[in-house]
């Protein structure tokens, strides 16, 4: 599967980069990010253009980035600024160097053409900014699986029932669903609304205006591969949002390779913000649940992908799925479209 290159990918939260290089495989390629002297961050191609060290494994001196072979220094644009071992100029020699762009705590890695990285094409996460008006927690797993598995698994959260009954998912909720794709040039949505029912096991100590509630739950892919999940709970039967609890999560796919992914979350929550120790249980039962439950399935599919290849069939029948398989084709189309253009 090839990927879609002029898009903004998540390559680290904000706060993981400091002065020490950090490297990270995105796209298939080797990334080196790390703090300037002022505070900058930056991202490189991670090998020296000399005898292809990793830069990962020199030191920051200063701005610039030295390797740990041969001592040549590049500075935050590529250039190689310092080279001991020649008397003219060293700045031919050059490192590709990515477009940075810091938006709601993250890092985003432009891995396409300079001149078309623009900023406002970040997606939306300001529900998620750490000096926002709700309570934020944040998260990094890695996942031996591929993007697209973890795609379907996202639009189609009809698996919550079955996979999650002791977490997040809702016991009888297949009975009591209603269910809807919207899509628009640049969006997915799959609409999921389930009637009268008992709160989850994860809400349920939260919830206290009425024994059965109604609950929201719209999942958005916008392309490359970033997903937001907006989820309202309210008294059953009750659509003025008055009193409703608000739990939104971002869910950031970033590609290290075909079959290997970087998965970054948050939660955002509009109840009980002040409770830190509730924060700390939310980022815990968060990361259990991946790990434990949704992890597992993901990593069985791409084994099983594995062994019978990327084409072994596999059926689409709700309405999930459907999304999936619509984000998928507008996927596949820009991809297409960006290659039919480099040719």
């Amino acid at each position: 599967m090839s990927f879609l290159r002029n898009a903004w990918y998540m390559a680290a939260w904000d706060r993981e980069i400091d002065k020490n290089p950090v490297p990270k495989r995105i796209l298939g390629e080797p990334i080196v990010m790390y703090r300037t002297g002022s505070g900058v961050a930056v991202a490189l191609h991670d090998r020296c253009p000399h005898k292809a060290v990793p830069l990962h494994a020199g030191r920051i001196e200063g701005d610039l980035i030295q390797c740990a072979y041969h001592g040549l220094r590049f500075d935050s644009r590529g250039v190689c600024r310092h080279n001991p071992h020649i008397k003219g100029s060293p700045d031919t020699l050059c490192v590709r160097a990515y477009p940075l762009a810091k938006r709601h705590g993250a890092l985003w890695i432009w891995m396409g053409e300079p001149e078309r990285a623009n900023v406002n094409a970040i997606p939306d996460y300001g529900w998620f900014d750490v000096d926002g008006p709700y309570a934020v927690t944040q998260g990094y797993t890695y996942v031996d699986g591929g993007f697209g598995i973890m795609m379907d698994n996202l639009l189609d959260l009809s698996h919550a029932e079955y996979l999650h009954p002791n977490t997040v998912g809702t016991p009888g909720s297949s009975g009591s669903l209603q269910t809807s794709v919207v899509a628009g040039d640049d969006y997915v949505t799959v609409k999921r609304k389930v009637f009268d029912l008992p709160p989850s096991v994860v809400f349920r100590p939260h919830w206290s205006r009425s024994e059965r509630i109604d609950q929201v739950s719209d999942m958005t892919w916008r392309p490359g591969t970033n997903l937001l999940l907006d989820i309202r709970l309210r008294a059953a039967g009750d659509d003025s949002g008055n009193g409703e609890l608000h739990f939104p999560s971002a869910h950031i796919l970033t590609p290290e390779t075909e079959r290997t992914t970087h998965y970054f979350w948050a939660v955002a929550r509009n109840f009980k913000q002040e409770d830190e120790g509730l924060t700390l249980a939310i980022n815990e039962a968060f990361q259990q649940t991946f790990t434990g439950e949704d992890k597992p399935i993901i990593e069985a599919i791409q084994r099983q992908f594995d062994i019978e290849g990327n084409d072994v069939p596999v059926a689409n029948f709700t309405i999930g799925d459907g999304g999936g398989v619509r984000a998928k084709r507008m996927l596949a189309k820009l991809i297409a479209d960006e290659q039919l253009v480099r040719s």
